[in-house]
């Protein structure tokens, strides 16, 4: 039997559509009005040998920046004013999709446990190995076209020279656009995951399901949004299972929302997903095999 509390559901889009219009609205302006008034070089500087590691021009240094430090929203915000390449969201997706809002997610993680030094180290590094493979595939095997660069639904153009007023008011209504392509994504991601969470079988989970439990929370909702059932599950997990959960959910985590919304710009789902989740299997199996080892090493000291 499926329940659906469809009220729940729709303030859940509702309040989320909130948040996602108060971070891309100010964030899509602040990168257009840096690259109207050709500031742009003068900030991005600053991020360069971040975007050179991943072999991703300047201009997207601040939007890695953004997401490193904040949110994932506000970086695609900033990303999308730069005309990036199908291939070049793919890298930023990926990287970001590991790494993206460490000191929320860091203090999430505290709660758990773990501790914020090994928590942010742990992410950088697993951002920076996922994407390794992506330096050893050929672009042309995951794109006909890998630098082509897809554009919003409808954008509305700016005319060379325009005044501030006309800059003003294609920017907002490009922000609107993307915002709207955002919480349509997002408001299904929301819909899955409220249909999975009022499964009948899900429900009747007891608490010697919480690894299963704390798993498919943060694989499907994310650290973020599954903080609240991580850390009430926690309480029935050993401190194994809590280390080899948290750091396979450090590196797949959000796996509906994130790629999703990386798919509007073109960038590779099945690279977006598998990569990170084929790491994080990885990285659970050896943590929870090795886990005396790897706390005497990495924990410990």
């Amino acid at each position: 039997m499926l329940g659906f509390d469809i009220k729940d559901y729709l303030l859940s889009c509702l309040s989320t559509s909130i948040i996602i219009l108060k971070i891309i609205l100010p964030y899509y302006f602040l990168a257009e009005l840096l690259l109207y008034l050709d500031l742009m070089q003068n900030i991005a500087f600053i991020f360069e040998p971040i975007s050179d590691t991943l072999n991703l021009p300047e201009k997207s240094a601040l939007a890695i920046a953004v997401g490193l430090l904040f949110h994932m929203y506000g970086a695609i915000a900033i990303g999308a004013s730069m005309g990036l390449s199908v291939y070049e969201w793919t890298i930023l997706g990926l990287f970001l999709g590991v790494a993206h809002s460490l000191p929320i997610e860091s203090a999430v993680l505290k709660k758990l446990g773990i501790g914020w030094g090994f928590s942010i180290i742990f992410r950088l590094c697993m951002a920076y190995i996922v994407i390794l493979p992506l330096q050893y595939i050929s672009p042309d095997l995951l794109f006909d076209n890998p630098n082509h660069v897809q554009q919003l639904v409808i954008p509305i153009t700016l005319v060379e020279n325009a005044s501030f007023f006309s800059f003003s008011y294609t920017t907002i209504a490009n922000a609107l656009i993307l915002t709207g392509e955002i919480i349509v994504i997002v408001s299904f991601a929301l819909l899955l995951n409220q249909v999975i969470k009022n499964l009948s079988f899900v429900k009747r989970l007891n608490h010697n399901m919480s690894p299963v439990i704390s798993l498919t929370t943060g694989t499907l909702l994310g650290i973020t949004f599954g903080s609240s059932i991580l850390i009430k599950e926690a309480k029935y997990l050993t401190k194994k299972q809590i280390l080899s959960i948290s750091c396979f959910l450090m590196v797949a985590h959000a796996l509906i929302e994130d790629p999703l919304i990386f798919l509007v710009f073109g960038a590779n789902l099945y690279v977006l997903i598998g990569f990170r989740l084929i790491l994080a299997i990885i990285v659970f199996v050896c943590i929870y095999c090795f886990y005396e080892k790897f706390v005497e090493l990495f924990i410990t000291k």
